[in-house]
């Protein structure tokens, strides 16, 4: 039996500002993915799911379980050997965990919610939040969503969710996406709790409102509608802002090549999700160019977005 795959997830556009009330577009990213194996009995397993089931039946004894689960099921699977096979990095807030959650809701939630059934989102992201908060301690949901959807969806500052779809692009269309991987792991948890400080100045949650979350919401608007050439300015401007206001979220290593972007106008760079390590997401308007300029990093182009 052939088992369903559940792809890594890309946060195009919106991190930070989403929390300060602007839209955010999040996708699958299809590079990376995990899905559902049994090993054999020689075989090792590299993570073992069965602290998980126990913490989920330590909720449903309590009466705190959002999903009614086959738990019973779930462990007597683990205990056969099941596992989730992923080659999603882990630390780089794409959806390692996210993933595995949508593929556990998916297999063994009673009654799961239809992956088109958008009035049922805020539901539905409130109950995979509460499965990966088993990872992270709080999750906001977003991750698994998107893993658990197979789509590109566009988030809401009041928490809904729903569905689109990009405009296909043209064999003519300049502008290209690459991400540049860091190779550094990091956690979420500090880097979000060091921009809420920073909003708490006057002067630069203005900023925020005034400068990236206009730039934002206009990137999502470019590139939804197909309009990749009025795209490109626009990542430039989010590209600005970050290296101005989020030098502490940028990896060291990365400054340099980040500042060469912006100098060049051949690529931006931009963070892609909290920052701090993982991906950056890059914007060109020709990728061989920009590839010969950046000398740091493994260069992963994005052809399909």
């Amino acid at each position: 039996m052939k088992m369903e795959r559940y792809f890594a997830k890309l946060l195009l556009f919106g991190e930070y500002t989403i929390i300060r009330g602007a839209q955010a577009l999040a996708m699958p990213l299809r590079q990376y993915s995990g899905s559902w194996q049994f090993a054999a009995d020689e075989d090792p397993i590299r993570y073992s799911l069965e602290e998980f089931v126990q913490y989920l039946m330590r909720l449903k004894e309590r009466g705190e379980l959002l999903t009614d689960m086959d738990l019973r099921r779930f462990e007597r699977e683990v205990n056969r050997g099941l596992y989730f096979e992923s080659d999603i990095p882990v630390g780089y807030g794409a959806g390692s965990s996210g993933a595995l959650c949508a593929a556990v809701y998916r297999r063994f939630a009673i009654q799961p919610f239809e992956r088109g059934d958008e009035a049922h989102y805020v539901r539905l992201k409130q109950q995979l939040a509460q499965l990966e908060g088993y990872f992270h301690g709080a999750s906001s949901g977003v991750d698994p969503l998107i893993c658990y959807l197979d789509h590109a969806v566009l988030l809401l500052p009041n928490g809904q969710a729903r569905l689109v779809t990009p405009s296909e692009k043209r064999a003519a269309d300049r502008g290209a996406f690459f991400l540049l991987d860091t190779g550094i792991s990091r956690k979420t948890g500090p880097l979000v709790e060091k921009f809420l400080l920073q909003c708490e100045h006057p002067g630069f949650a203005e900023a925020v409102k005034k400068e990236l979350a206009p730039a934002t919401e206009n990137a999502i608007g470019h590139y939804l509608a197909g309009r990749r050439e009025a795209l490109m300015p626009e990542v430039g401007r989010i590209s600005a802002f970050q290296y101005r206001h989020f030098q502490e979220m940028i990896p060291s290593p990365f400054v340099n090549v980040w500042k060469e972007g912006l100098h060049s106008d051949v690529f931006y760079l931009k963070l892609c999700g909290a920052g701090g390590g993982g991906f950056l997401l890059g914007y060109c308007q020709d990728e061989a160019s920009a590839r010969s300029s950046i000398n740091i990093g493994q260069f992963i182009p994005l052809p399909k977005i």
